[in-house]
């Protein structure tokens, strides 16, 4: 059986994130898998770009990080990390991955049943996608979201979100129009 590039690479960071030293005692406060949709265009050249997520979510206490800055939140306020490998479906045949962190902040919008929460990040990302407008390789992303935790127990959650994505080198290199996407997701979440 042959295994694509990416697909070892997002096997390799899964088994890497999901070890057992992320026990109650860690630092760890959320650990979920996220899939979804992404719709933008490249800048300048105003192709349509599409990628399909898939990203793996760690959310780590904050206040256990650096609880002489954070106070205590009721582990609302984390610090997450996103390995991630994403299939572009349009242009056919591109991928991207990287990795994403930032901090996210929920806040209850029904007891035990709905919180919502907002996350803003940034991160490092290789995208295949090579044109007169964007240059492909090593890249740099920024976004900001906003969504919705529903309990399905005590313990874990659906996860519905959407996010605004901007990827581009920071002028590294040129072309770089940028690349603008929406991205509309869904995954599941347990928290600790």
């Amino acid at each position: 059986m042959k295994f694509k590039k990416g697909s070892l690479i997002i096997v390799i960071l899964l088994l890497l994130t999901s070890t057992n030293s992320f026990g109650k005692s860690s630092y760890v406060a959320e650990k979920g898998f996220l899939t979804g949709y992404g719709y933008g265009r490249v800048g300048g050249c105003h192709t349509l770009y599409r990628p399909l997520l898939f990203i793996y979510h760690i959310g780590l206490d904050a206040h256990k990080l650096l609880p002489s800055v954070i106070p205590y939140t009721q582990k609302r306020l984390t610090l997450y990390l996103e390995p991630q490998y994403n299939k572009v479906i349009h242009p056919a045949s591109d991928y991207e991955f990287g990795l994403g962190f930032g901090l996210e902040y929920r806040f209850n919008i029904i007891k035990n049943a709905m919180d919502g929460y907002i996350l803003a990040g940034s991160g490092f990302h290789y995208i295949s996608y090579d044109s007169s407008c964007q240059s492909g390789g090593f890249n740099f992303n920024d976004n900001l979201g906003a969504g919705f935790y529903i309990y399905i127990t005590h313990n874990s959650a659906i996860n519905l979100g959407f996010r605004f994505r901007h990827i581009s080198n920071a002028n590294i290199r040129m072309p770089n129009e940028g690349i603008n996407s929406y991205l509309f997701t869904l995954g599941y979440s347990a928290f600790f």
